[in-house]
């Protein structure tokens, strides 16, 4: 692994503040967009660049949800809100971080993973090493 793919803890820290501070105002805040407020949102991890001035933040609406893209739209059009309620927590930091929202793939990417390995093709040949 190099140096630049090496999370550092001060960014895993910061990363962790970063989203309990998205949860939060996830709960808190009013937002004007349905699928914001009707949908519960699991916001899996934080990952902040080394100099911590971008926070891309990954989530998933619970039970997943066909209307995951429209959701990504409306959270990063309402960014200036998150920006606005970390700036508020009064952060150990210079400046607030950018935010950006992706959607978080990794549970698709384990049930694939998931149902190559239940293949009975691959169940044989697992048996035959």
């Amino acid at each position: 692994m190099s140096s630049d793919q090496v999370t550092s803890k001060r960014q895993i820290r910061f990363g962790e503040i970063i989203r309990s501070l998205i949860s939060d105002c996830l709960l808190k805040e009013d937002f004007y967009y349905d699928e914001i407020q009707m949908t519960s949102i699991t916001v899996s991890f934080v990952k902040m660049s080394k100099d911590l001035r971008i926070a891309n933040i990954y989530f998933m609406p619970l039970g997943g949800g066909e209307f995951k893209d429209k959701l990504l739209d409306n959270l990063n059009k309402n960014k200036h809100i998150f920006q606005k309620y970390i700036a508020f927590a009064k952060l150990k930091s210079k400046f607030t971080p950018k935010i950006n929202f992706y959607i978080d793939n990794t549970f698709d990417e384990a049930e694939k993973i998931e149902k190559l390995l239940l293949n009975k093709k691959v169940i044989r040949d697992l048996e035959n090493e």
